[in-house]
């Protein structure tokens, strides 16, 4: 009987043991497990923290964003980069209800938005032209990347790296993005989300009634965005203009004199009359929104290889013009050849002189 009992506690006695060392070893696995998220958190944050704002908001060239949106009509929107010179790009944004365009710029460890302009509905590189800064210039993101920094808006808004890592769950993907917060007011803020080599993926603003979110749906590389112009043509003997609305494709920064001369020199069909030569080029294009007028400054081959009676050179004149003031929503063109004012013999027009349009009725071409 006694040595029954001895073997029973001998038994639990070793139980006891393996069950202490089995609990030791969980322990000893559960620490490790916490220092090691902790170690993976630290290290990601040191990342970030050596990153540039361009890594977090690349600019990419020919690189279609298409945003869903929810708890508003306008959040749905597009985004393209129309053109991009060394440190300053100039982005598309397309909703709804307009189109603007804003210049950024990488400068001292910041991603600025220098400029916006809404309404925006034609292409025009402002990168080469002298485009005043807004007084108000706002800082998207801030070096050094790391959670608690924190910067003032011009308007005295606070915006802040909150989260580092941070989950955000997009119809497009799930990303770990750098997270900012802007606060708007009493139970008011904006949280945006920043992906390394993608951009900006996702804005959610909430109040105290509703909340509105623009998340990432696709991301499109190697791709155009499609424009349209409406061009204007003289029809067979001149006697009439008739337009055609023609859908073209603009990639990151082409040139738009480019995607006139086409459109000038190839009508939709043997019917219509092209409005330049083959050799013609147009040297620039430059649009004065104050004065509401359009410059193009053709090469000397409009004049020279144009081959028109005055009838036919005053329906060529006047679907310039059509196209242009249609296009860019201006009153007035003027129109020189290598840098002279327009002179045919047949029209004769000084430096200060334009063309205006006359409205006629015009054929859409079926």
């Amino acid at each position: 009987m006694k040595k029954k009992i001895y073997v029973f506690f001998t038994i639990l006695s070793i139980l006891s043991v393996v069950t202490a060392c089995s609990n030791m070893n969980s322990k000893e696995e559960l620490k490790g497990e916490v220092l090691e998220e902790k170690e993976d958190k630290t290290e990601t944050e040191k990342i970030e923290e050596m990153s540039k704002v361009s890594d977090y908001f690349p600019f990419l060239q020919n690189t279609l964003m298409v945003y869903y949106g929810e708890g508003n009509e306008y959040a749905e929107q597009r985004v393209y980069f129309d053109y991009i010179e060394d440190n300053k790009a100039q982005i598309r944004m397309i909703n709804a209800g307009t189109e603007v365009v804003q210049i950024l710029e990488y400068k001292d460890g910041e991603l600025r938005k220098v400029y916006s302009e809404g309404e925006f509905y034609h292409i025009k590189n402002l990168l080469k032209e002298d485009i005043k800064e807004d007084e108000n210039v706002e800082i998207l993101l801030k070096e050094p990347l790391k959670v608690g920094m924190s910067w003032k808006l011009p308007n005295g808004e606070n915006r802040t790296i909150t989260g580092s890592g941070v989950e955000i769950n997009t119809p497009y993907k799930k990303f770990k993005a750098l997270e900012v917060t802007t606060e708007l007011g009493d139970k008011e803020k904006q949280i945006d989300y920043y992906v390394k080599g993608i951009g900006h993926v996702a804005s959610i603003y909430s109040s105290a009634d509703f909340e509105v979110k623009t998340l990432l749906e696709s991301f499109e590389e190697n791709k155009p965005l499609v424009h349209s112009i409406r061009f204007y043509y003289p029809e067979e003997e001149g006697t009439k203009l008739v337009y055609k609305n023609t859908d073209f494709q603009f990639r990151t920064n082409d040139s738009i004199e480019s995607i006139f001369e086409s459109g000038f020199k190839n009508p939709p069909s043997s019917k219509e009359i092209s409005l330049i030569s083959e050799n013609t080029k147009i040297n620039s294009i430059v649009v004065d929104k104050e004065d509401k007028i359009v410059k193009v400054d053709f090469s000397k081959e409009l004049i020279e290889e144009m081959n028109a009676g005055s009838s036919l050179e005053t329906q060529i004149l006047n679907s310039m013009i059509y196209t242009f003031t249609n296009y860019y929503g201006v009153d007035k063109v003027y129109i020189s050849t290598d840098g002279k004012p327009y002179s045919s013999g047949h029209y004769e027009i000084r430096e200060n002189e334009y063309f205006t349009r006359e409205d006629e009725n015009i054929e859409e071409l079926k």
